[in-house]
Order: C-alpha cells, then sequence, then structure tokens
C-alpha cells in the first residue's frame, strides 16, 4: 500500500467522528504546484466534494493529477489576475454558511443526545398510530362523488362489488393502486380510511363512501388481520433518526427566532 493511500485512510477514519476533527494530526503534504501545497487534507476534500469513497490507489493517483491540475490552471487565473465572478463569491460564500449550518445542527444534537425515555415514548406512539390490525383492502374511486354514490347504490353484496371493481380495472387499465392493494395498517391510509376501517368488518362493503383528495372511494374490506409490531431493537435505529429530525426542526425554528430576520419588501 502507497504512503498516499495510507494517509487518506487514515485520514478519513478521523474524520467520520466528528468529536475527533478538531485533534486530528497535521495534515502532511503530497504535493506543491508553485506556491500552492496540497495536502492530505486538501486532497480528501477534494475527494469528498467528487462523491469518491473508498477509493483506491489507483483512483487516488487519479484524482491527485486532477487536482494538481485544477492547480495549475488556477495559478494561471491568479497570475493573470482574474478575479472571481459575483456568482462564485456568492457560491462560495453559501457553502462555508451551509457548513456552518452543519456544524450546528450537529453540535445541537451532541448537547441534546437522544435518550432511552425518548427512544421508547415514540416507538410506543408510532404503534399507537399504527393500530393493532392489519386490513387487505380493495377500492374503486371517482372523482365525482355523486357518481361514486350511485355506483355504490347499486352495489347489494360482496359479489356485486367485485363485479364493479373488475369492470372499473378494466376501463382504466393505466390507474395505480386500484382494486386489491393488498394488507395496510392504519397508518398507512388517509384519516378517512382510519376513522371507519376502524369500526369495521371484515368481508364488508363499507356502506358510506370515503372523501379524500384523490377522490370517492367504494371500498371492500376483504379480511383483518392481528399486526405484529415490530421490536423496538429492530427498528431502534429509524426511532432515532425520527427523534434527531424533530429536534432538528425545533433547533431551526429556534435559531430563526433568535436571529434578528427582516425581510426586505
Amino acid at each position: 500500500m502507497s504512503k498516499l493511500l495510507l494517509l487518506v485512510i487514515t485520514l478519513s477514519l478521523f474524520a467520520c467522528n466528528s468529536q475527533q476533527q478538531q485533534q486530528l494530526p497535521k495534515s502532511e503534504a503530497v504535493a506543491t504546484v508553485g506556491d500552492e501545497i496540497i495536502t492530505i487534507d486538501f486532497l480528501n476534500a477534494f475527494l469528498q466534494a467528487n462523491g469518491v469513497v473508498n477509493a483506491d490507489e489507483a483512483m487516488l493517483k487519479k484524482a491527485l493529477d486532477s487536482l494538481i491540475q485544477e492547480v495549475a490552471m488556477a495559478n494561471v487565473a491568479k497570475n493573470k489576475n482574474l478575479k472571481m465572478t459575483k456568482e462564485q463569491l456568492n457560491t462560495l460564500h453559501y457553502l462555508q454558511i451551509k457548513s456552518m449550518a452543519e456544524n450546528a445542527r450537529q453540535d445541537y444534537l451532541l448537547d441534546k443526545p437522544i435518550t432511552d425515555e425518548e427512544i421508547l415514548a415514540e416507538y410506543n406512539k408510532a404503534g399507537k398510530q399504527t393500530g393493532d390490525k392489519e386490513y387487505r383492502l380493495h377500492h374503486v374511486y371517482y372523482k365525482d362523488e355523486i357518481q361514486a354514490i350511485k355506483k355504490r347504490e347499486k352495489i347489494t353484496s360482496v359479489e356485486d362489488y367485485k363485479k364493479l371493481e373488475q369492470q372499473f380495472l378494466q376501463e382504466n387499465p393505466g390507474v395505480n393502486k386500484i382494486g386489491d392493494i393488498g394488507w395496510v395498517a392504519l397508518s398507512q391510509l388517509p384519516q378517512g380510511f382510519r376513522q371507519k376501517l376502524a369500526t369495521s368488518s371484515e368481508n364488508t362493503v363499507l356502506k358510506e363512501i370515503i372523501k379524500t383528495e384523490f377522490g370517492a372511494h367504494i371500498v371492500y374490506i376483504e379480511a383483518i388481520r392481528d399486526l405484529q409490531p415490530p421490536k423496538l431493537e429492530t427498528v431502534r435505529a429509524g426511532v432515532i433518526k425520527s427523534l434527531q429530525a424533530k429536534k432538528l426542526s425545533q433547533f431551526a425554528q429556534l435559531a430563526r427566532a433568535k436571529a434578528r430576520v427582516e425581510i426586505k419588501k
């Protein structure tokens, strides 16, 4: 393994730990281009900016060559006293702001770590929202509510519904998520569905039309079964991510409230 590859790998391992970023060893130079020194830090930033992860020796050499070429051309611009455009300067300013904002977010999460109590409470809350049942659902819907009502009035049995569904699918071949939509939990459905399903029986065509943003639905519940929630340890990482997102949303609102924001009219 080359010295360059070993140094970049070592640096990447340090960079993965945000708590150690301030304790990195002094970055070693790997090349000079005129007065510009290309360090391991600089090369690693170049790799990250170009989406290169787990670079092998060949990729590192290619990256270093590309960076040297860009620095050399930048030197030409410097010697000619070519100025950066307003757009370029604003882009650099935004990237600085973006990096500082990310630092603030990470610092906020470190200052307010997710506790086991919060994880358990969020897990239980999600379980209540999901419910303890799953429903095997069929439905068709119409943009015109009056049309849906008239169609429902003609249904006197489950067989009538199945014939309607078959006809609907034949007449609307390009429509997705119509007919048999499989097993779903209440949390996966619009609010209108949840209220009706929670008090309904299986092998039943709902008497009332369910209205959503998509239209007026005629619904058939084929079957109902108990829902077994996933174990906490299985979804723990996802729960933590959800809690962090909520905390960061609160932090963003707090930061804005504390800032002196004035929008020019």
